[in-house]
């Protein structure tokens, strides 16, 4: 994966933890459940790409 790309997945991943995480402490937290589990994945994917691009 480009480099480039795998700042950006890093990147958005960072800012989904950021905003669960100001979620929680304004509004009430309901919106920051499903951003825990978006940043995960976006965090996993580069690695998930390239241990893909390695075994096939």
């Amino acid at each position: 994966m480009n480099p480039a790309l795998t700042f950006l997945f890093y990147l958005a991943a960072v800012v989904c933890f950021g905003l669960a995480a100001a979620g929680g402490r304004v509004g009430g937290g309901r919106a920051s459940v499903g951003l825990v589990p978006l940043g995960l994945a976006l965090w996993l994917f580069p690695a998930l790409w390239a241990a893909g691009v390695a075994a096939f």
